[in-house]
């Protein structure tokens, strides 16, 4: 066992649960911190979000996966957990499933047994799905394009998963449940009352497209019966499962999906996402008691981003030009010399203070190869911005704080950092913010911080950070008012500095 990860064993010890959320909007390196806590845990349980979500880890041998509903756990052979405040789309999980086999099945990690499709070396942790868990269905997506096509310039800028409609119909009574996949009847009348219901807004939909195609209720039906054996075995009360493993003293970490800025009740509605995204999300998402969730770790992104639409008081540049940069400029996304000479020539005019702000933009972007897990659009950033994270912090009241991407700070002379939102001519005091549709009004307040010339990429060792870069730190700590446990210093999993 490595230094590091001897220290954070031992921080560890202490916790029978921890609780990691995101901080900003999404995008946070949230996976990246599971994937390095989990070590210390029995159980990975995941309890809010979709198919929406994605998180990047990597098994102990270094082979990628992507999660997108099954928790992260599973790269590690983690018993995983979905809980009823997931949302659950059974096709995607099933394509999910088979590509998480085929990468463990490539790696020389220990595995505890044979699997009956593998060469008979390993097997695949336990998956829990909760019976309760609402069920997606293609209904779901057909109305969230229909409410979208409806806003018009008010267009949130979802993935097109379904999201909203499989937590507003839940809400309604109307949603089918995975449970209802071992009862034929069951599934076929609760699908038939969710078409009767939503019949009006697809016939408009198909009114405005022609192109698009409403599938029979006869032919869901069938389709989903033709994958439920499938999952037969995965199905059941997740919350009593999580509830008698930590009566026999199993240790569970919970995993959060988006962030604080999305969470449908306490993010910038309604520009969200429609789960619970904050800690208390832990225990709605479980069932469990709220005992059961002392400690919580808070993931931020040194230069935080944001796709869609939405307040985003600290961005540098304009979003739509910013998420359509990747795609514009594939080559900048690509290790060669013209992803070098960009990044050279950008920082050199930050440095020399003649960068735009789109320059600014660009350069933070290709450096941190800004792109969605599950959408691939290009994330607008921002500057670093205390007065979100001190509201992150009263609305989550984490234990210990995690910074992701440090390094990008890497060879800047200098940095803006917002320390303040002037709102109706007013600081407004640590931990408040404006309602949601006045926070794009905000005036934010900067200060510049010196940053670091020292290339810190992939130190591990907080002795071995510079003297700047632990001023930077420790100042910044001082505004939050909580303990910054794990500094990211690179996208490599063992590119995290715990102080």
């Amino acid at each position: 066992m490595s230094g590091n990860n001897q220290k954070l064993s031992e921080i560890l010890k202490q916790h029978q649960t921890l609780v990691v959320v995101g901080g900003n909007w999404g995008d946070e390196g949230k996976g990246k911190v599971i994937d390095l806590l989990m070590g210390s845990f029995d159980i990975v349980a995941r309890f809010s979000g979709g198919s929406n979500a994605g998180h990047t880890v990597f098994t102990p041998s270094g082979l990628k996966i992507v999660s997108h509903q099954i928790p992260c756990g599973l790269a590690q052979n983690k018993i995983c957990v979905m809980s009823r405040g997931e949302f659950f789309n059974l096709k995607l999980f099933l394509q999910e499933l088979e590509e998480t086999k085929k990468v463990l099945l490539q790696s020389d990690d220990p595995h505890p047994g044979p699997l009956p499709e593998g060469k008979g070396a390993k097997k695949l942790a336990d998956i829990y799905i909760d019976q309760q868990a609402t069920l997606w269905t293609p209904y779901h997506s057909l109305f969230e394009a229909y409410i979208e096509a409806t806003r018009d310039e008010r267009k949130i800028g979802t993935t097109n998963k379904g999201i909203g409609p499989l937590e507003g119909v839940y809400k309604l009574r109307l949603s089918p449940l995975v449970g209802h996949l071992l009862d034929e009847k069951l599934l076929s009348h609760s699908i038939h009352a969710l078409y009767k219901v939503l019949e009006p807004s697809l016939a408009s939909l198909k009114g405005l497209d022609a192109s698009i195609k409403i599938p029979l209720v006869e032919d869901v039906v069938r389709e989903l019966l033709q994958d439920a054996p499938k999952i037969k075995d995965f199905i059941n009360d997740s919350s009593f499962f999580l509830y008698q493993s930590l009566k026999q003293g199993k240790k569970i970490l919970f995993e959060g999906a988006q962030a604080t800025g999305l969470d449908a009740w306490w993010g910038t509605y309604p520009f969200v996402s429609s789960g619970n995204s904050v800690a208390t999300g832990a225990s709605l998402g479980t069932g469990l008691s709220m005992d059961n969730f002392p400690s919580t770790i808070l993931v931020a992104k040194t230069l935080p981003t944001r796709v869609g639409n939405g307040p985003f008081p600290s961005e540098m540049w304009e979003r739509q030009a910013a998420m359509a940069f990747t795609k514009e400029h594939p080559d900048l996304f690509t290790k060669g010399a013209a992803r070098d000479g960009f990044l050279s020539a950008n920082l050199e005019k930050i440095n020399s203070g003649k960068a735009s702000a789109a320059e600014i933009s660009q350069y933070f972007q290709v450096l941190g190869d800004e792109r969605g897990a599950t959408t691939g659009r290009g994330r607008s950033i921002g500057y670093l911005d205390i007065p979100w994270l001190q509201y992150a912090i009263r609305i989550n009241g984490p234990k210990y704080i995690a910074l992701t991407r440090f390094d990008m700070l890497s060879g800047v002379k200098s940095i803006p950092v917002v320390v303040g939102y002037k709102h109706h001519g007013q600081i407004l005091p640590p931990g408040k913010l404006p309602a949601a549709w006045e926070l794009g009004d905000v005036e934010v307040v900067k200060e510049n911080w010196p940053c670091f010339m020292e290339n810190i990429g992939g130190i591990s060792e907080a002795d071995k950070l510079p003297t700047p870069a632990k001023e930077f730190l420790s100042k910044l700590e001082k505004h939050l008012g909580v303990p910054i446990l794990l500094v990211g210093t690179g996208p490599g999993r063992e590119a995290m500095v715990v102080r």
